[in-house]
């Protein structure tokens, strides 16, 4: 499936698909999750939102998201529909990365990490190569399962987000450089430091 034209793209999610997802991930009908009528495009509007499935049952996603996952939508003015699902893949692998040694995720110190980038009409986050900072990781994949995700939609209330996250323009460039270490905030153990340096344990 091509990588640009949302607008193009129409769900094939079934009533019964709608109903299992809303009941699986606990979806209240305070969001009005609904159907895509048969001629609605992936977009959204100030009425809507666009939540892809894959989102939730490969990259698992819950909501509420997370303070930290907002924090990061936030410093980068990208609506969460607009990101690809390996980049949340991402995500989650660095929250849990940093939960597991009992760790606070931040925005500067994932960003040591990780740099926007635009994938068509999508944005994913990929491995910085201008870092001095090691990968977080050994192995992530590189392709979702399945592959035909972006037909696989429903529309939300924009208030099961954040009414305030704007749409970013893919074609828009993007500035991302990697964040000093004098931003960096280290919070780990119990213990939060500023540091001139990575901690090892990422």
């Amino acid at each position: 499936m091509t990588r640009k034209g949302r607008s193009s793209i129409r769900s094939i999610i079934t009533q019964d698909e709608l109903d299992s997802f809303v009941a699986s991930y606990r979806i209240s009908s305070e969001f009005a999750p609904r159907l895509p009528g048969p001629n609605d495009p992936a977009t959204c509007s100030p009425e809507r939102i666009v939540i892809y499935t894959l989102s939730f049952s490969f990259c698992g996603i819950r909501h509420p998201l997370s303070p930290f996952k907002m924090a990061l939508l936030k410093n980068h003015g990208i609506q969460f529909s607009q990101l690809h699902p390996l980049a949340f893949l991402r995500i989650i692998h660095f929250e849990l990365s940093c939960a597991s040694f009992a760790g606070e995720p931040s925005v500067p110190l994932f960003r040591r990490f990780y740099r926007l980038q635009s994938d068509g009409d999508w944005f994913t986050f990929e491995k910085r190569i201008d870092s001095i900072s090691l990968p977080c990781y050994s192995f992530m994949p590189t392709s979702t399962y399945p592959k035909e995700w972006k037909n696989r939609f429903i529309f939300v209330s924009p208030s099961m987000i954040s009414k305030s996250l704007p749409l970013r323009d893919p074609a828009a460039v993007i500035e991302d450089g990697v964040p000093p270490f004098q931003r960096l905030r280290i919070c780990y153990g119990g213990r939060c430091t500023s540091t001139l340096r990575v901690p090892s344990i990422f």
